[in-house]
């Protein structure tokens, strides 16, 4: 009885530190795919090789895996370049300060908002719309390529991209 009751208790702590991102099991979780979505807020995922060259998504991708230590990322765009809207995703394992992120970004407190789960900056001379919504295990970044989006438009979809790449 004593037994299985500690067996139980190390699957529960071990299920929890993988699915929460703490203790040793965080490096686990840490090295799982990240599976992008085929839609996001309504818009297919752009796998036309042409549009994802020019957009140099697959580059992006390679860079963010190297300065992320390793950890799997992945950078993708959703829409088309003649509709109406586009959003390009940044999804990462582990975790990315964003208070900092948004500090160092030089976005004053009014260019800050929270819109549903995200924190998104709204844009400015050299930074579109960004949105960011994180966890321990996974940090996800939207930014609208659209001049017309706005934080509300851009926000849900984080909050959409995060929840279907946890």
């Amino acid at each position: 009885m004593t037994i299985g009751a500690v067996v139980v208790a190390l699957a529960v702590i071990a299920g929890l530190g993988y699915f929460v991102g703490v203790g040793p099991m965080n490096r686990l979780n840490a090295a799982r795919d990240i599976e992008p979505p085929a839609r996001l807020a309504g818009l297919d995922r752009v796998t036309d090789e042409g549009i994802r060259g020019q957009l140099q998504l697959d580059q992006k991708r390679e860079a963010l895996s190297r300065i992320n230590d390793g950890k799997d990322a992945t950078v993708e765009a959703y829409g088309n370049l003649d509709g109406n809207r586009l959003f390009v995703v940044i999804a990462m394992r582990g975790r990315v300060d964003i208070d900092k992120t948004v500090k160092d970004s030089g976005a004053t407190p009014d260019q800050v908002k929270v819109v549903g789960k995200s924190t998104c900056v709204e844009s400015t001379d050299n930074l579109p719309i960004q949105c960011y919504r994180g966890s321990n295990t996974l940090t996800v970044i939207v930014q609208a390529a659209n001049a017309d989006a706005g934080v509300d438009d851009v926000g849900p979809v984080a909050d959409e991209a995060f929840t279907a790449m946890k």
